[in-house]
C-alpha cells in the first residue's frame, strides 16, 4: 500500500494512505439464483446479512486487551496461546507516550482493514505482528485448539458492556477503559473461554470496521468517490485498557475543478482518566484547518480551553489558518439506517 506524507491539522507529520484500498470481508456468498439478478443488489444483501451477523456477535476490544495483559503472565496457559496473546498485546500503545502522526499511520495501515487485500496480493507474506485482525485470527485458532471438545460457559464473555457497532459516516465514539474482569484464581479452561469469546466478539468487531471502510459512491467516477476509513487503536493506561476510534474520509472532487484539493476529515473519540470521553472533528481544505473538540466532563473542556492557544501556535508554525472551537457534550452522531443493525440492548 502507497503511503504519502500529507500535513495534518493535528500534527505535521501524519502519514495518511491516499490510495483508496478495498478492505475485504470474507463472507459466504449465497447459492446461485436461477434468475439473473443484478450483481450489485447481491452484493448489497451479502454485506447487509453479514454486517447483522456481525453486529450481534460484535464486542469492545478494550475488555479483551485488559484480560489478555493478566492472562499473558499466567503459566499455566499453553505457550501458543501465551504468544499470540503477545503478539496482539504489541498493537496497545502505551497512553502516556507522546502520539504522533506516523503512530496513527501506522495504526491505520495495521488495523486489519487491509489484511485480506494484502494476502490477496502477497499471499506469501506473514502479517503477523503487524496486522491486528491477522493476530486476533491466530489468537482465536490457538485458543479454539487449546479448548477442542471442551463445553461452552454460558457466561464465558463475561460482564463487560458492549459498545455500539461501527458503521459507515456513523462517526467516532469513545469507549470507556476496561479493567481485566477474570478472577485471580481462575482455572485455566475457564480464563480460555473467557479469552476466546472476547476475541470471537473483537473479530466481528473487524469485520464491521471494514465494512464501514468500504468504498461509497461506486457507480461515479473515481475521483467523484467518497474514500473514507475507519479504525480502532488500543492504548494501555493505569485504570485499564483504552480504545480510540478513528474515522478519516477524503471527500472526492465531484463537479470541483480537477485543480482543487480534495477535503480530508478527521474524527478520533477516546475515554480515558482523567479527561473522560473527549471526541474531536477536524477538516482540512488546503491550507485551512476546522477543528472541533467536545469534552463531556467540565474539567476536561476547562484543561483543553487552557491549552488552545498551543494547538494554535502548533498549526500556525505548520503553516495551517485554523480555526478552533471547543464545545461541552459530544457532537451529534448520524444513527445507522433503520434494519441496519441489531439492538442487543432492547
Amino acid at each position: 500500500m502507497s503511503i504519502t506524507p500529507i500535513q495534518s491539522p493535528l500534527t505535521p507529520q501524519v502519514a495518511t494512505p491516499v490510495t483508496p484500498v478495498r478492505p475485504v470481508i470474507p463472507v459466504t456468498p449465497p447459492a446461485a439464483p436461477s434468475i439473473e439478478i443484478n450483481s450489485g443488489q447481491v452484493q448489497a444483501q451479502v454485506l447487509a446479512q453479514a454486517t447483522q451477523e456481525a453486529a450481534g456477535r460484535q464486542g469492545g476490544l478494550a475488555p479483551l486487551v485488559a484480560d489478555l495483559t493478566q492472562a499473558a503472565r499466567n503459566p499455566n496457559l499453553p505457550g501458543t496461546v501465551r504468544s499470540a496473546a503477545a503478539q496482539v498485546l504489541a498493537q496497545a500503545a502505551p497512553a502516556d507516550a507522546r502520539l504522533t502522526g506516523p503512530d496513527v499511520a501506522k495504526a491505520l495501515s495495521g488495523s486489519g482493514l487491509f489484511l485480506e487485500a494484502r494476502l490477496a496480493a502477497q499471499p506469501q507474506a506473514s502479517p503477523l505482528g503487524q496486522d491486528m485482525k491477522a493476530g486476533l485470527l491466530v489468537l482465536r485458532q490457538a485458543l479454539s485448539a487449546w479448548l477442542a471438545g471442551a463445553p461452552r460457559s454460558p457466561d464465558a464473555r463475561g460482564p463487560a458492556r458492549t459498545p455500539p457497532p461501527p458503521y459507515r459516516a456513523g462517526g467516532a465514539r469513545a469507549q470507556p477503559s476496561a479493567t481485566p474482569s477474570l478472577p485471580a484464581d481462575a482455572a485455566p479452561s475457564a480464563i480460555g473461554q473467557r479469552l476466546l469469546a472476547q476475541t470471537e466478539a473483537a473479530v466481528a468487531r473487524q469485520e464491521l470496521l471494514q465494512i464501514a471502510s468500504l468504498p461509497a459512491g461506486e457507480d461515479q467516477p473515481v475521483e467523484a468517490q467518497v474514500t473514507r476509513w475507519m479504525f480502532e487503536m488500543p492504548f494501555t493506561t493505569p485504570q485499564g485498557a483504552a480504545v480510540a476510534q478513528f474515522e478519516i474520509a477524503r471527500d472526492g472532487r465531484g463537479a470541483r475543478s480537477e485543480a482543487a484539493e480534495p477535503i480530508w476529515r478527521v474524527g478520533f473519540s477516546i475515554d480515558i482518566e482523567p479527561l473522560g470521553p473527549v471526541h474531536a472533528r477536524v477538516s482540512l481544505n488546503g491550507r485551512h484547518a476546522t477543528v472541533g473538540i467536545w469534552a463531556e466532563r467540565p474539567s476536561a473542556l476547562e484543561r483543553l480551553q487552557g491549552d488552545r492557544d498551543l494547538l494554535g501556535q502548533a498549526l500556525a508554525r505548520a503553516d495551517f489558518e485554523a480555526e478552533i472551537a471547543l464545545h461541552p457534550g459530544a457532537p451529534r452522531i448520524v444513527e445507522a439506517p433503520s434494519g441496519q443493525l441489531v439492538d442487543q440492548v432492547s
